[in-house]
């Protein structure tokens, strides 16, 4: 099988007109919409139907929620860490086991079927206002069914919006698949009826963060693994962590993953196979909110009263989604020839203690598992159409629009993306349907000139005035569309990045490894990259760029006059914004007052983040800055993350609170490195020589 038919599920589009599909709007490349019989039946008799050959884990014993939690309080993990703390003062005995059912009565659910029936008869009347069509993988569906007989399954869905979860439940429920229990954060509970109706559909409550507080972590984590032992439920959690308010994927969290992959690794479980989900959005509920919050204007509170708000988004066209139930990841699998189960057998398997190796596979199970997410996330028109807009800052006509979309939807099949583009449908029609289900953020002049319009908060008392701050909310509501195209272009834009910003006629292989290298560790936090696999992305990204003409190698010389076309203009482009970001970040570390010693004042991240934003608005209202995106508090924090992994910042522990201050030379470096490859501002910027501490960064002009 080609590199590209592994992509792809249209890997066989090998020209610009898609193979005809179903005329049929319910069926389409394999995938079903699942709202269409819905708009043709009752929902009543639907949801009081008698469900049907609803597999089951072949082992499992029934079990009631509360028969769970009864276990989980008896297990011997959860009365070891009772009895450790005991010994160690920490509280009584007695008290610390009524803590014990305080803490699995706030977490445990109580699925019910009959909550599930009212629930969805609500949901599916709130899904066919919102959606055209939902759009379900036959085939996943039908893996899926022989898979929870035979093993335990979780469920690993991207996280996009508020409706990741409910829609996964939904799908569940119409394919008569064993119901999923899910991990929710807490702030749901919280929400008056909403809060016990999620429980009943078997959402468990966890806190977001535990911390050192070893009795959460034991009931936690057995609560978690006796439902995967037994195969009470497949179990759903995101590998993010958060849901993206970027519309990107997130850099995986390992926490939650280990507790749910340790009783294979106990041997305590022959295998566990783990399912990613991929849910694709033409338009996101919260895409006003998310690019606020980016600015640091707080999200409302979850509540039952905004929920019951919010409901005029009903009258509102949210296109379609795309839910695509990957080939499942077995556990075994990925530990054969890694991990050594016998290295447990002289220990009691409650003890948490996961071997390096078992660490090991943890942290590259969690980046496959977000990678195949990817691979199988449909690409909206929309996106496209934003990717362009996102190049086009002083408008666009439809006519340029319409040629640069059709370019880059090549582009996306060329590197194996699969695009949500009706090949019976001519471009302008599809175009003009996604610019019509966007004019929140669009508006078409007498020139039909396509421009930006300003987005103004809602959820907020007091009005934002600030142009700069309304620009950029729209700016970032348009940019977490491109950025679902970004995963696509992230190799082959890093490569373009190095050629483009050479100034010499020619570069070695040797070279332009180098500096794509120097890219891919800086950007390691924005975007997703396999851990020790620099070598072989570069490889493809060279190979890929070299067949669309990107990049003319001859003797294993890079002709860079002869590479610097469209291709490498555009997927550069594309990136420019990060570095832009990163720069503004390192120009506020490098000016940050220093004490008695020398040492920059060490702040909190998020203080270092907002303080970086302020400089960033400040450039911006100068003109010496077009890129609005560098107002977004998830790049600078992933600037900052990124600083710190590269060992460019001091790192200081205040009452359990990361506090940072810069290694200046080691900052500056980096600034001076960034600045080879984008624009910056021509502005003075502070950087220190390792030798004579003087003040000296050349700004790339």
């Amino acid at each position: 099988m080609s590199k590209t038919e592994e992509q792809s599920i249209n890997s066989w589009i090998n020209k610009d007109e898609p193979k005809y599909v179903s005329s049929q709007s319910h069926y389409k490349d394999g995938f079903e919409d699942i709202l269409d019989e819905r708009r043709h039946s009752s929902d009543i008799k639907y949801c009081i139907r008698k469900r049907r050959d609803v597999p089951k884990y072949k082992y499992c014993i029934p079990r009631e929620p509360d028969d769970i939690k009864r276990h989980v309080l008896s297990s011997d993990r959860v009365q070891y860490v009772i009895e450790k703390l005991a010994s160690e003062k920490v509280a009584t005995l007695d008290e610390l086991r009524i803590q014990s059912e305080e803490i699995l009565n706030e977490m445990a659910h109580k699925l019910s079927v009959k909550a599930v029936r009212c629930f969805a008869y609500l949901l599916i009347k709130v899904l066919k206002s919102l959606f055209s069509g939902i759009y379900v993988n036959e085939p996943g569906i039908q893996m899926l069914h022989k898979l929870i007989h035979e093993y335990p399954v979780v469920l690993m869905p991207t996280h996009r919006s508020y409706m990741d979860f409910l829609l996964v439940s939904y799908i569940f429920y119409n394919y008569d698949l064993s119901l999923p229990v899910i991990a929710a954060a807490m702030d749901f509970k919280n929400m008056k009826f909403f809060g016990w109706l999620l429980r009943s559909c078997g959402a468990f409550y966890i806190r977001r963060s535990f911390g050192s507080d070893q009795l959460y972590w034991a009931i936690f984590t057995e609560y978690v693994q006796t439902q995967l032992r037994n195969g009470d439920s497949p179990v759903e959690f995101f590998v993010e962590g958060t849901r993206s308010r970027t519309a990107k994927s997130y850099t995986p969290k390992i926490g939650m993953l280990s507790a749910a992959i340790e009783s294979y690794f106990k041997a305590e479980l022959p295998d566990l196979m783990i399912v990613p989900i991929s849910i694709s959005y033409d338009r996101i509920l919260e895409e006003k909110l998310y690019a606020y919050e980016l600015l640091g204007i707080p999200k409302p509170k979850e509540s039952t009263s905004g929920l019951l708000k919010a409901r005029s988004i009903l009258d509102e066209d949210f296109g379609s989604v795309h839910l695509y139930v990957c080939d499942p990841i077995s556990i075994r699998d990925m530990a054969v020839g890694k991990v050594d189960r016998v290295l447990h057998a002289l220990e009691p398997r409650y003890i948490n203690n996961l071997t390096d190796r078992e660490q090991m596979v943890t942290k590259e199970l969690a980046y496959k598992i977000v990678l195949v997410q990817q691979q199988h996330l449909v690409i909206s028109p929309w996106s496209l159409i934003a990717a362009v807009l996102m190049q086009s800052r002083e408008g666009i006509s439809q006519w340029q629009l319409l040629k640069e979309v059709e370019w880059l939807k090549q582009q996306v099949y060329n590197l194996g993306g699969y695009v949500d583009w009706p090949g019976n449908a001519k471009v302008e029609t599809v175009i003009e349907h996604y610019l019509s289900l966007h004019t929140n953020i669009i508006s078409l002049d007498n020139t039909e000139k396509i421009e930006l319009k300003l987005v103004r908060p809602t959820h907020i008392a007091k009005p934002v005035h600030d142009e700069v701050m309304l620009n950029a909310a729209t700016n970032l509501i348009l940019g977490s569309y491109r950025n679902q195209v970004l995963h696509i272009f992230i190799r082959v834009g890093l490569v373009a990045l190095a050629v483009n910003s050479c100034a010499d006629d020619t570069m070695t292989m040797d070279e332009l490894f180098n500096k794509y290298s120097f890219l891919e560790t800086v950007l390691s936090r924005d975007f997703v990259f396999m851990p020790g696999e620099t070598n072989k992305s570069f490889e493809h990204a060279v190979l890929e760029l070299s067949h669309t003409g990107g990049l003319v190698v001859e003797n294993d010389i890079v002709q860079v006059k002869k590479s610097i076309t469209k291709h490498t203009t555009f997927f550069s482009q594309m990136f420019e914004p990060f570095l832009v970001g990163y720069w503004v970040l390192c120009h506020h570390l490098l000016s940050l007052p220093v004490d008695v010693h020398g040492r920059p004042l060490p702040k909190k991240p998020k203080a270092i983040a907002i303080d970086a934003q302020k400089l960033a608005i400040r450039l911006l209202q100068e003109n010496v800055l077009k890129h609005y995106e560098v107002l977004s508090l998830d790049l600078l924090g992933n600037g900052l993350n990124a600083l710190v992994e590269l060992g460019a910042m001091y790192k200081d522990k205040r009452n359990e609170e990361p506090w940072l201050s810069p290694n200046r030379v080691l900052v500056s470096d980096i600034a001076e490195k960034i600045a080879q490859y984008v624009e910056v501002p021509p502005v003075a910027v502070t950087s220190v020589l390792a030798v004579s501490k003087r003040i000296v960064l050349t700004a790339k002009l």
